[in-house]
């Protein structure tokens, strides 16, 4: 099988291959207009199962070429990288990728530790979900598309929304439906693509921001508890996040527009096998609102169960780090706590929205509670696969499920003749080790390579001071 066959059936985007600046220089590995990766293992980010043996070719940023490498020589002037023994999987689309560290002691924009740990770790687009510092974050995404700061491309969400905002909340007050749609009018016009709803908003003010950020071509998702899951889809949003443990219509009694203080905690007392819990799953499939999976995070609120990860404890400050290590050795004793029960409803929840057609997500939530970006979006791989996913559809659900919902799915997600080359090359078979997913060598963003260990060497000591 010849490239120039490929390429001609190939539908190439009017993108080219990501420019190599100054700034990007040092943790750039591989800088060719046309590149073959032989010999991989191909987990594709369409749920298909993985390949073995496969070429990928690259030209100008761009797959215009995938089989087994027997069949498919790469073209004369290609960069032949020899990648035996490795997986390559989509980017992985992140949707719920925040950018600040909140720990005891101060909250900090993490403006280069960020985008270096999610870049290293393999996730090539993120969406954030809520701000704390929504201008730092706008600049962060201008900084990143003009080359000055390597990273991923960035959909933001700008600030919290929510009902009520006391004086040391960092949330944006919103008293009526007037206010409300004034404000998604400002962060529409300020760079803002989607806003995140928190948990103590009226149906007439979600109602009035969902109306207004539609009318502007923004779409809206949530952290929510005043609302359910049904009133959300009744509403138009377009995605609701972190799944069961946030639906507080499994509360008895709960009332509306009411947030009650049992949320996230009752759930652990909930059938998710009852025909209550399975119609609710149902309509929200029906009505198309997307989910947003972020295990990972809540696994952090998981005595005997949840583990720092080494790697990641080695980009925090020792200030930061020594906080982290003092709320980890106290889990269970203060705080939310997430009995294992509850993980794994929240599992079997996910899993039953898949099978009744629903669009599943993932995305890390690196806030603070020692699950970091980037390293909690991998975690969420693992998670996934204990869930009862197969390899294939964890991948799909972390790339093109999320790609699907930014509404970028023609363009990239998924490993495909024409889609921007957005790939992250793995040492070892995650397929057969989930575990073997954090071993990230080399990480493609529009054709360009970035060595993921160079990435994250530079991000040591960072998070919690920049």
């Amino acid at each position: 099988m010849r490239w120039a066959a490929l390429l001609g059936a190939a539908a190439l985007p009017a993108q080219g291959r990501l420019s190599v600046t100054a700034a990007l220089r040092p943790y750039v590995s591989v800088d060719a207009p046309v590149v073959a990766l032989t010999h991989v293992r191909l987990i594709d980010g369409t749920g298909a199962a993985p390949r073995e043996d496969q070429t990928i070719l690259l030209k100008d940023g761009v797959i215009f070429g995938i089989g087994p490498t027997a069949r498919l020589a790469p073209p004369a002037e290609a960069q032949v990288i020899d990648l035996n023994g490795h997986t390559v999987i989509p980017g992985v689309v992140g949707l719920h990728e925040h950018t600040y560290f909140r720990q005891t002691t101060r909250t900090t924009q993490m403006t280069v530790s960020g985008p270096l740990a999610y870049l290293a770790n393999g996730v090539t687009t993120i969406r954030t979900a809520g701000s704390m510092f929504p201008y730092q974050e706008l600049n962060m995404k201008q900084a990143v598309e003009s080359g000055s700061l390597p990273g991923p491309r960035m959909h933001i969400t700008g600030p919290y929304l929510n009902g009520a905002a006391g004086p040391e909340s960092m949330n944006r007050g919103l008293r009526t439906p007037d206010e409300a749609r004034r404000v998604v009018a400002y962060w529409a016009e300020e760079g803002a693509t989607w806003l995140k709803l928190q948990g103590n908003l009226t149906r007439a003010i979600a109602g009035a921001i969902v109306d207004e950020a539609h009318r502007h071509g923004m779409k809206v998702t949530g952290h929510l508890c005043s609302l359910s899951f049904a009133d959300a889809a009744a509403l138009g949003f377009d995605a609701v996040e972190h799944g069961f443990i946030t639906n507080s219509a499994y509360v008895p009694g709960k009332r509306p527009d009411t947030c009650p203080a049992e949320n996230m905690r009752i759930q652990a007392e909930v059938d998710v096998a009852s025909p209550a819990v399975q119609a609710s799953i149902r309509e929200l499939a029906d009505k198309k609102v997307a989910v947003t999976s972020t295990l990972a995070v809540y696994e952090t609120f998981t005595p005997g169960r949840f583990k720092l990860h080494p790697r990641a404890m080695e980009l925090l400050a020792p200030d930061t780090r020594a906080e982290v290590e003092a709320e980890y050795a106290a889990l269970g004793t203060q705080g939310l706590v997430v009995p294992e029960r509850l993980i794994r409803k929240m599992m079997a929840w996910e899993r039953d929205f898949v099978r009744a057609g629903g669009l599943l997500g993932a995305g890390v939530d690196p806030w603070g509670s020692g699950m970091l970006p980037g390293f909690g979006d991998l975690r969420n791989y693992e998670m996934l696969v204990e869930a009862g996913f197969s390899p294939g559809e964890a991948i799909q659900v972390m790339t093109l499920n999320g790609a699907r919902i930014l509404g970028e799915q023609a363009t990239r997600g998924s490993i495909e003749l024409g889609k921007v080359a957005d790939l992250a090359v793995i040492r070892g078979n995650p397929a057969a080790t989930p575990a073997a997913i954090y071993d990230m060598v080399t990480v493609f963003r529009s054709g360009t390579g970035f060595d993921s260990a160079k990435m994250l060497a530079a991000a040591k000591g960072l998070v919690g001071v920049r």
